[in-house]
């Protein structure tokens, strides 16, 4: 798993970068899963995503609303593999406010960690430990030495988690000097100016105009042109986020080789993903938080052993809920009835006639606390997007609320997703039958809290 990895920046993903990403490896994998066009991260936000991506269970039932919230012992695909018998590790970037539980064995970047010379939280130990090195080289030693010393009777579950692409987007030679001589393709909607939308997406403060200097360090110009500023953050932006993400890359490339040099690829299912996607200056946006494509969708790459030497792809629509009851239910074990996904494993089997979900529900809960983004759900289906901003903190930040808003997007004829229709006579079916989608879900997912937020907007925010 890497961090903000957006599929724009992946090759095999054919995006607006696909002709300048360097991304050799992911795409050699590809070139012999099963690939996941439509993933969706529930909560666009790197802890939530991960205590969503181990448990199976949206945030209001892992706990993990927002940053910083701790994520209580509970039942996780690695707990029941352990359980099942598998050797279980995690090495890399763990972003929870814990420590690991159900790994025989974790190595784990404290909070964010660093890129050069990392720290890790090491199991038995009650001081961190400095590596001297690059994160993404040491990562991948660690899951090379847990898969060279590991019990050679026990099948293994070993969940390798880099810190790229997450800024300030560094890099190491060779690859810091990538893309120096080239312009890089900017994404047609850079100058968005929100006009056409809500004013919770022109209030954020995700704009590349507004980067500020401990994000990324970075040169500006000398203008009032906003429009010019972003061009010209952007070249140094998306520059230091491709040279980033081809570090981790070329380390997939070294895991990949390992299984294959010992063997191992013969009877080992490898999942390639990221916590969420991330904005590469589309909407002149850096960052995630909102529920635009670009922020939710993830990678999903899986190859299978009795995949070998075929490639496919699909285009159900996926969320980070599916990834708990996949890796279960590839492990052969009983998917408890409390994850709230759905496994995958089916369509790796070659089905094609799954009753399949038509539409997938995100929530946003960290209210204005960072970015100025205003909490909001909203439900995506492959041809529509109903996004509500009902802007309460609803205690889980300190922060005021905001205007209540809506946005509607037809993503047949506006997949870049410009111009909100919300409010256009020719919509209103398509409004009613998204929010009474939407009651659906929440009520599916027992999402409860969202009567509440309904009772108050009535009553007025004032209180």
């Amino acid at each position: 798993m890497s961090d903000d990895h957006a599929v724009s920046a992946i090759g095999c993903y054919q995006g607006f970068l696909s002709d300048v990403t360097h991304t050799p490896n992911i795409d050699r994998l590809a070139e012999e899963s099963l690939l996941f066009e439509n993933v969706f991260a529930t909560n666009s936000i790197c802890s939530p995503s991960r205590a969503t991506i181990l448990t199976g269970k949206y945030s209001h039932k892992n706990g993990v609303y927002i940053l910083n919230e701790p994520f209580a012992e509970q039942q996780t695909s690695a707990s029941i593999l352990q359980n099942a018998g598998y050797e279980t590790a995690v090495f890399g970037k763990w972003h929870l406010k814990s420590l690991p539980s159900g790994f025989d064995d974790f190595k784990v970047l404290r909070e964010q960690g660093r890129y050069r010379n990392p720290e890790f939280v090491e199991k038995m130990k009650d001081t961190l430990t400095e590596y001297k090195g690059w994160s993404e080289d040491i990562i991948t030693d660690m899951t090379i030495d847990f898969l060279t010393t590991r019990d050679q009777n026990k099948p293994f579950l070993v969940m390798t988690q880099f810190k790229s692409a997450h800024d300030p987007w560094a890099s190491r030679v060779p690859f810091d000097t990538l893309f120096s001589h080239i312009k890089i393709p900017e994404p047609a909607n850079i100058c968005d100016d929100y006009s056409h939308r809500s004013d919770a997406a022109s209030r954020v403060t995700l704009q590349l105009s507004m980067m500020d200097q401990k994000t990324f360090n970075h040169d500006r110009l000398d203008t009032s042109d906003i429009c010019a500023q972003r061009k010209y953050i952007y070249q140094q932006y998306i520059k230091a986020y491709l040279r980033c993400a081809a570090v981790m890359d070329y380390n997939v490339g070294r895991l990949m080789d390992y299984l294959e040099k010992t063997g191992l690829d013969e009877n080992t299912v490898v999942i390639y993903t990221s916590d969420q996607g991330h904005f590469l200056g589309e909407h002149g946006y850096f960052s995630k938080r909102l529920m635009y494509d670009e922020s939710i969708r993830m990678p999903l790459i899986i190859r299978h052993p009795e995949m070998r030497g075929t490639s496919r792809r699909n285009n159900q629509l996926v969320a980070n809920i599916d990834f708990a009851p996949t890796v279960v239910d590839l492990a052969n074990e009983k998917v408890p009835d409390d994850m709230q996904g759905e496994s995958l494993k089916p369509f790796l089997m070659g089905a094609s006639d799954l009753d399949w979900r038509s539409g997938i529900y995100y929530r946003y809960w960290q209210h204005i606390l960072h970015r100025d983004v205003a909490a909001h759900y909203g439900i995506r289906t492959s041809d529509h997007k109903l996004i509500f901003y009902h802007g309460l903190s609803l205690g889980h930040t300190d922060k005021s609320s905001t205007p209540p808003e809506w946005e509607l997007f037809d993503l047949r004829q506006d997949p870049a997703e410009m111009i909100n229709v919300y409010g256009d006579p020719a919509y209103q079916d398509v409004v009613n039958s998204l929010k009474a989608d939407l009651h659906n879900l929440r009520v599916q997912y027992d999402d409860n809290d969202t009567e509440m937020i309904e009772e108050i907007l009535a009553q007025g925010t004032e209180d």
